[in-house]
């Protein structure tokens, strides 16, 4: 797994980005009461050169996206941001890597699940990071903040779309 630069990870945050991942899908399972598909299973590995590009482009969006939002605060509102609205072009990543057949049941075929996988833990380690930060400053301790916050719901996000978690129930957790 690699930081935002490029770099790997340190143990710990990895291992922190893995408990964290792990902790919501257990979470989410009592939540929706049932089974849940396992999330990595991987029936064709993505070729390595194509499952770094993936990768790369999925952080890419991440930070094009979230500077975006820094920038205009387009989807910020009372309740905080709409983190669906801050990500669109990363969820359509994200889906498209998740691809399902005409009966609604993953295309085990065509899907990356791979590297949708690894961009998960990869946003995890980002909200360790994030959750990490002490900033001194008030404007950015409040940045870091909002950051944390859409990235914590972004990881919910991808969670549900891995775990095939369907649209009834995503309302339920919701509530």
């Amino acid at each position: 797994m690699f930081h935002h630069s490029g770099g790997p990870l340190s143990d710990a945050v990895a291992l922190a980005a893995r408990t964290l991942v792990q902790e919501r899908v257990r979470a989410l399972r009592q939540r929706v009461d049932r089974e849940l598909d396992p999330g990595d299973v991987v029936l064709r590995p993505t070729a390595p050169d194509s499952r770094k590009h993936l990768f790369e482009e999925a952080c890419e969006l991440y930070w094009n996206e979230m500077n975006w939002e820094q920038i205009t605060d387009e989807e910020l509102t009372d309740g905080g941001e709409l983190t669906e609205m801050v990500f669109p072009g990363l969820l359509t990543l994200v889906d498209a890597l998740l691809p399902r057949a005409a009966n609604g049941e993953p295309d085990r075929g065509r899907e990356h699940r791979d590297v949708a996988h690894d961009f998960l833990l990869w946003l995890a380690a980002r909200l360790v990071e994030l959750r990490s930060r002490r900033e001194e400053d008030d404007e950015e301790r409040a940045q870091t903040r909002r950051e944390a916050q859409v990235t914590d719901e972004l990881v919910d996000l991808v969670t549900y779309r891995l775990y095939l978690i369907t649209d009834e129930e995503i309302a339920r957790l919701k509530k």
